[in-house]
């Protein structure tokens, strides 16, 4: 055997390969929503591209005064049903709830406008792993082996994916929500604080996991969970996403 021996890759990594790392065409930085969770992105950009805080513009936000009230030191920019993206500019999503989330990345992206995907330095990705466009890794959370992201993914403080789960497209993981190995959520699914999916578990589309509750069985579309074990039933007055009539249905999650 050699007496040198080829450096061993790392299974896990932080941010800082070049697909983590920001463009050097962005100009402008928006984020979309002016909530809590937004003043939180804001703290978090400077932390993953601590040389771009200088890009940071404002947010874009149907709701302005509430905004005002958060005591943001960034304007609001723009409307998001009215906001025509430029050349340079970059977006990161900032809202809460599955539905509204996708019903506003899909009309700006419908407009032209790009996501960028935000890793904080703190969490943790397997280099097996994928995060798909436009996601946000809040601080401590964890994406496993081989696990995978779909686009606008949000995996809030200390959420996690074990090895070999999925995330669909638009899918929300509050603070502590975890996915076994295995697991998968479909499109749209919200997972509360706390709340848990068992390894080799399937949730459909829009199924919403109440926070604390556990579910160990397979659940199908537009179901609620709750309890320990999770008992299954049909979300009641489930809306879908549909063009907001009113700047309280723009808002981000409290």
């Amino acid at each position: 055997m050699s007496s040198v021996e080829s450096p061993r890759r790392p299974a896990f990594h932080r941010p800082g390969s070049p697909a983590l790392n920001l463009q050097p065409t962005v100009d402008r930085i928006l984020i979309v929503g002016a909530g809590g969770f937004g003043r939180e992105v804001r703290e978090w950009v400077g932390d993953a591209w601590p040389d771009a805080v200088s890009r940071l513009a404002g947010f874009l936000s149907a709701d302005a005064p509430r905004a005002s009230v958060a005591g943001s030191a960034l304007p609001i920019i723009d409307d998001p049903r009215h906001f025509e993206p430029q050349a340079g500019d970059a977006l990161l999503l900032a809202i809460g709830i599955p539905e509204t989330r996708r019903h506003v990345a899909e009309m700006l992206e419908n407009r032209g406008a790009s996501f960028l995907t935000l890793v904080h330095p703190t969490a943790i990705v397997a280099t097996s792993a994928h995060v798909g466009q436009g996601s946000i890794l809040c601080p401590y959370s964890i994406v496993s082996c081989s696990a995978s992201l779909g686009r606008h993914v949000l995996l809030n403080y200390q959420a996690s994916l074990g090895h070999d789960a999925r995330a669909g497209d638009f899918a929300v993981l509050s603070p502590y929500a975890a996915l076994g190995g295995h697991a998968r959520i479909e499109e749209d699914v919200f997972l509360g604080m706390h709340a848990s999916v068992g390894p080799g578990k399937v949730l459909g589309p829009r199924t919403k996991v109440s926070a604390n509750s556990c579910a160990l069985a397979d659940a199908p579309a537009d179901s609620i969970v709750f309890g320990v074990p999770g008992r299954i039933a049909p979300r009641v007055g489930l809306v879908r996403a549909s063009p907001p009539s009113s700047p309280v249905e723009m808002r981000s999650a409290p």
